[in-house]
């Protein structure tokens, strides 16, 4: 017991994102971080490997990481009886409850599906716990955690999480391009081809690495608006109050001027809050340690 308050622990948390797995290692003397190293890996071996080497420098080591797909959601009730009622199977999920007022549930599917992937994790989250865990104002507020792959909504009713809805961007992207190239199908591309190409080639020169970026976050805020749009549309068919205000969790490089488009347009005071995902995720994890 003694060597335990000696050594400290190390809280790893890692995620994946564009097939680069992202590390952030902590180490806490109470309150304060003495070790902190951030690292990128571009396969699980060199992840395994990090994670491997650091348990045998100190076995105090606990890895975290958060399930990612739309296998998950929350019930505002730890009730069985309540997830019945909402047409989910009890038998299939694992749920936690919080507070002894909600739940956040994951398929048992995902979890063995994750467990299986990265055996070495000790703790798997879900994304709305990332969201959870950063909430401060819980009446009538809706939550938007914003990643490259995925929008992940959480809404707030008399203090606890009473909606979530996941989108997924990827997907999306997917289906641009296949309109995109059904548009090309209806076009002589071999007539045009020729007077074209030196106009594209000017076009493409003309576009830096600044600009593409600039087009890039553009369509993700987009891409979010649209997903607060759906959501809300849904939350309020299905009888929710009044939403006061909006808060996005942004992890990709919003622009501040996504807040000024859904005041505009939505009539709602919205506000965009940087976020560390890994940050989090350790956060979590030494509350459950």
């Amino acid at each position: 017991m003694f060597l335990k308050f000696l050594v400290k622990p190390n809280f790893i948390a890692f995620c994946k994102s564009e097939n680069i797995y992202y590390v952030l290692n902590e180490q806490y003397k109470k309150n304060e971080i003495i070790f902190n190293e951030t690292k990128e890996f571009e396969n699980k071996k060199d992840l395994e490997k990090y994670i491997k080497e650091t348990s045998e420098e100190n076995p105090q080591t606990y890895v975290s990481t958060f399930i990612t797909s739309q296998n998950q959601g929350v019930v505002p009730s730890c009730s069985k009886q309540k997830y019945k009622e909402m047409s989910i199977e009890i038998e299939n999920v694992k749920f936690t409850c919080i507070n002894n007022k909600y739940s956040f549930y994951t398929t048992l599917y995902e979890l063995m599906e994750i467990k299986k992937a990265y055996p070495f994790a000790d703790f798997i989250y879900p994304a709305f716990a990332i969201i959870d865990f950063n909430s401060t104002i819980r009446t009538n507020t809706l939550y938007i955690l914003s990643t490259k792959e995925y929008s992940y909504i959480l809404v707030y009713g008399n203090k606890i999480p009473v909606f979530s809805d996941i989108f997924e961007i990827v997907e999306e992207t997917l289906q641009e391009e296949e309109e995109e190239i059904e548009e090309f199908d209806d076009i002589d591309i071999v007539d045009d081809f020729d007077d074209t190409l030196d106009e594209d080639i000017e076009n493409i020169e003309d576009i830096d690495e600044n600009d593409e970026e600039k087009i890039e976050n553009l369509d993700m805020e987009y891409k979010v608006f649209n997903h607060v749009k759906e959501a809300l549309k849904e939350y309020y068919d299905n009888g929710g109050d009044f939403i006061e205000k909006i808060f996005i969790f942004d992890t990709i490089g919003l622009q501040e001027s996504i807040t000024s488009t859904i005041n505009d347009e939505l009539f709602i005071e919205a506000k965009l809050e940087k976020i560390d995902i890994l940050k989090t995720l350790n956060k979590i994890s030494r509350e459950n340690v």
